[in-house]
């Protein structure tokens, strides 16, 4: 099995990942982090769970203004996936990357539709930029924007295709021009598409995208069977030393981000038609609300690093007899409430280790499959776009982002994990305090 795996799975998973549309990717949403992160504390601020917080905070006047700062961060992050990637995509090349992204940022913008505001002063009508598209559901499309702008904008900058200033211009003044024939075609080409899409369809070619490439994605990544799939190749991948997270975060990320940002545009909505928080949270499910989100990877599937290992760090720290466990459990106690479980992976070890294969992929799968069911049936509510960042203890992670149901079941995932280790770790235990005493 690891013959097979080394030599013909593992080659073509890591030249996948390594090519350089999915590294544009995965560096280039991590520049939306920071938004989606303070954004989702505004949110829970002026949205807070316990009904006379919220009361209060309502009441000092403040909640306009907590708006303003969520509606600021959380719903320009497609604005930012844009320029993140074509920025990542130059850089990887070589290439200056700033004037990458500003192209890129055009073209995405020209994909979306303009929308009528309403009369000005004048008596005209006023288009503007529709927001729906500037978040989550145009998530898609600034991805593709981005790669397709970083791909035709290397090639031009490779071949040098491109207008040459003399020896003395400044710096940015000879970048802006470099990028001056790459931006021409690419905004042309743009414009283009977005003309025969209108003609054509009578849509626009963020919304083609958005119906034929989004939402069948969402609709993976959001059903029991994406969680199942995603929750077993990564302890899969990491048992054979291969950072799973990193290798199957490339692609689940992007559908857990798009949903999450959708599931806080949904709940806004209904809090805007005057829903109260419980009922806006009620009837998420029924308004298109996602359950594989940010939040919920953060919450059950990141919970004390991958295969969810505090089980196992709880038998080494409280049960186990031989030094050895013991002490890896120690180191491994401290990060694991961080969700670092690297010592525990590789000091136990687990890597390799055909005695802890077993729970270290089915207590995650378990885990995240039982989590997804009690969402769907309604004992976990859905989450509205609160996340926190991923090395949030678990427990308290579960409160912030989906209220005492959400640490409830850390609670619980903690416990089946725990159990799942224990024969496994036990017969580990033994065989090495009995080489201990030998050697004694």
């Amino acid at each position: 099995m690891q013959e097979f795996f080394q030599n013909t799975i593992l080659p073509a998973v890591m030249k996948f990942v390594n090519t350089r549309g999915i590294r544009a990717i995965k560096d280039g949403l991590v520049y939306s982090m920071p938004l989606i992160i303070v954004g989702a504390v505004y949110l829970l601020l002026f949205q807070l769970p316990v009904e006379s917080l919220a009361n209060f905070v309502a009441s000092t006047g403040a909640v306009p203004f907590l708006a303003h700062g969520y509606t600021s961060t959380f719903q320009i992050t497609a604005i930012i996936a844009a320029l993140g990637v074509a920025y990542q995509w130059a850089k990887n090349e070589g290439l200056e990357p700033f004037s990458a992204a500003i192209i890129s940022l055009a073209v995405f913008l020209i994909l979306i539709p303009d929308y009528i505001a309403g009369a000005g002063p004048d008596g005209a009508n006023v288009a503007g930029l529709d927001k729906t598209w500037l978040a989550g559901q145009g998530m898609i499309g600034a991805i593709i924007a981005g790669l397709l702008v970083g791909l035709v904008y290397s090639w031009f900058i490779k071949k040098d295709i491109r207008i040459k200033m003399p020896d003395g211009v400044p710096d940015g003044v000879a970048a802006a021009f470099t990028g001056l024939i790459p931006a021409a075609v690419l905004i042309t080409g743009a414009v283009i598409v977005y003309a025969l899409c209108e003609t054509l369809f009578h849509t626009t070619p963020i919304e083609l995208i958005y119906v034929f490439l989004q939402t069948p994605l969402q609709g993976f990544g959001d059903s029991l069977v994406g969680v199942i799939v995603f929750e077993t190749l990564i302890p899969l991948l990491w048992w054979f030393g291969v950072h799973g997270a990193t290798v199957v975060g490339s692609v689940s990320s992007t559908i857990a981000t798009t949903n999450n940002l959708e599931n806080a545009d949904i709940f806004q909505k209904l809090i805007a038609s005057g829903m109260s928080r419980s009922e806006a949270v009620a009837a998420m499910p029924a308004n298109g609300g996602h359950i594989f989100t940010d939040a919920f990877v953060n919450c059950f599937q990141a919970i004390t690093g991958s295969g969810v290992t505090m089980g196992l760090v709880i038998f080494m720290v409280f049960f186990a007899k031989s030094a050895q466990m013991k002490q890896v459990g120690k180191l491994g106690l401290g990060s694991g409430i961080f969700n670092i479980n690297e010592p525990i992976l590789f000091g136990t070890p687990i890597v390799m280790n055909p005695q802890l294969f077993i729970p270290f992929v089915l207590a995650p799968v378990i885990g995240n499959a039982l989590a997804y069911i009690l969402t769907a049936i309604g004992f976990i509510p859905y989450t509205t776009g609160v996340t926190v960042p991923w090395t949030t203890p678990p427990i308290l992670s579960g409160l912030l982002c989906i209220g005492w149901q959400g640490a409830l079941m850390q609670i619980i995932e903690l416990v089946i994990s725990f159990f799942l280790y224990l024969p496994f770790a036990r017969a580990v235990d033994n065989e090495l305090y009995a080489n201990e005493q030998a050697a004694a």
